[in-house]
């Protein structure tokens, strides 16, 4: 029994967790606020391209190969600290651009559920966001109509 225990104890290790790149960890923020409420429009992911290629100013492709990542990584997560650990040590302009981005996303149908605003309130907070820059980046994403 005991020699049963050893193997069991020396059986194969897990895989180390695949470093997670900010363009990925993004992506996936954004996929998470897109299916928060249980809808994935072409419109919203039209929109997640954009937002993207503005953030990181790259093309197209890349932008899709991280949309591809990142909806895997979202489908695997366990919580969203997973993706904001990554984020949360950007210099804080960055860090507010990303979460306007989660409002853009949230407001891309025309009306914000609020399992999308739960999401992005995670998000603020993980990311060290005061309450103020929050309220402030919504009503700027609001005024802008998604």
């Amino acid at each position: 029994m005991i020699n049963k225990i050893k193997k069991w104890f020396e059986g194969p290790r897990p895989a180390a967790p695949i470093a997670l790149s900010e363009e990925v960890a993004v992506a996936a923020l954004l996929t998470e606020v897109m299916l928060a409420d249980g809808e994935a429009s072409g419109p919203e992911q039209r929109r997640m391209e954009q937002l993207l290629a503005r953030l990181f100013g790259q093309s197209q492709r890349e932008v899709h190969d991280w949309l591809e990542q990142g909806r895997a990584q979202q489908q695997e997560a366990v919580s969203l600290y997973e993706f904001t650990s990554r984020l949360k040590t950007l210099p804080i302009g960055q860090r507010e651009a990303i979460l306007h981005a989660l409002w853009l996303i949230a407001f891309t149908d025309g009306r914000l559920d609020p399992l999308e605003e739960a999401v992005i309130r995670q998000v603020a907070d993980l990311l060290y966001i005061p309450h103020s820059r929050f309220i402030q980046l919504k009503h700027k994403a609001e005024r802008q109509g998604g």
